[in-house]
């Protein structure tokens, strides 16, 4: 089996998605690099393309990198501790027909169920602004625009 490479994907409310102006390896590596500037951890990194060859399908590059740090864990435990399962936050990477695409969890979104939480969910949308641009083709806004 193979997937469509042409595939439309859905723009949910609590996704950032950009275009790279990289490839995928660079696109990637780049994003490495700016969680480690950010003073921030790569808990881990899945490649979902490889899982999905062993099942006898093909599909396109395809990488997601989940990042954290203690120091956000230790925030979301001391200040609600519901949000726990919302973390790590994660980059997803993929290579279609039309080019690399990146896809981030928008954090302001994704914590906004927990309203103690609204100044590190802005602190972690900022940071992830930030590193989106490093791989951006066009401006980067979690806010839509």
């Amino acid at each position: 089996m193979t997937l469509d490479p042409n595939s439309t994907a859905t723009v949910p409310r609590h996704q950032i998605v950009v275009p790279s102006r990289h490839g995928f390896d660079e696109t990637l590596q780049r994003l490495r690099d700016a969680i480690t500037a950010a003073e921030l951890w790569i808990i881990h990194e899945i490649d979902p393309q490889a899982l999905l060859e062993k099942g006898g399908i093909t599909t396109i590059r395809l990488r997601q990198l989940l990042w954290f740090h203690p120091r956000y864990m230790a925030r979301l435990l001391l200040t609600d501790p519901g949000a726990v399962p919302e973390a790590p936050l994660k980059f997803v990477v993929s290579e279609q027909a039309a080019g690399v695409t990146v896809r981030a969890l928008n954090p302001v979104v994704v914590f906004s169920p927990y309203p103690r939480l609204f100044g590190l969910a802005q602190e972690l949308s900022d940071t992830t602004e930030q590193m989106l641009r490093t791989v951006s083709a066009m401006p980067v806004s979690s806010d839509g625009t």
